[in-house]
């Protein structure tokens, strides 16, 4: 249920979901080194993932509900946006059979893994598409090969 509220004037709506704890540290220092708050890191988050319609890109959509045995390393973060923002939000979890904490879960996993991966997860990528690279070469050589 999206909370609605005023911020500088503006309508904003917010809602909770949960994440793993790593994942909002992770995105806190976003914001920091950034020079954005939180609610600008979620507003950017949220304006993009949108744009980008990131669930049509084979995005799974992650559960945005509390874990069974929820321990500290999930935390519930509330995501307070713009109402556009938010009703695009809501919209986009109505068509996809989802609920709002899911999408909202799912945007934040986007965001910080996709736009902004950590600096160990770019490396893991750089070096499993060398050695696709690399393997296509092979494959390469071994068909031109009599």
């Amino acid at each position: 249920m999206l909370t609605p509220s005023l911020f500088n004037g503006m309508p904003y709506a917010g809602e909770s979901t949960v994440i793993p704890l790593k994942m909002h540290l992770y995105i806190q220092a976003l914001a920091f080194v950034q020079g954005m708050t939180l609610r600008a890191v979620h507003e950017d988050g949220a304006s993009r993932f949108l744009a980008e319609k990131a669930w049509e890109k084979g995005l799974l959509w992650r559960d945005g509900r509390p874990p069974a045995v929820s321990g500290p390393e999930w935390v519930e973060v509330h995501v307070r946006i713009p109402a556009h923002l938010a009703d695009n939000l809501a919209e986009v979890s109505h068509r996809n059979g989802v609920g709002l904490p899911d999408v909202l879960y799912t945007m934040l996993y986007w965001y910080a893994w996709v736009l902004y991966p950590p600096l160990q997860e770019q490396e893991r990528r750089k070096t499993k598409f060398r050695a696709s690279k690399a393997r296509e070469e092979r494959e390469r050589c071994h068909r031109s090969l009599p």
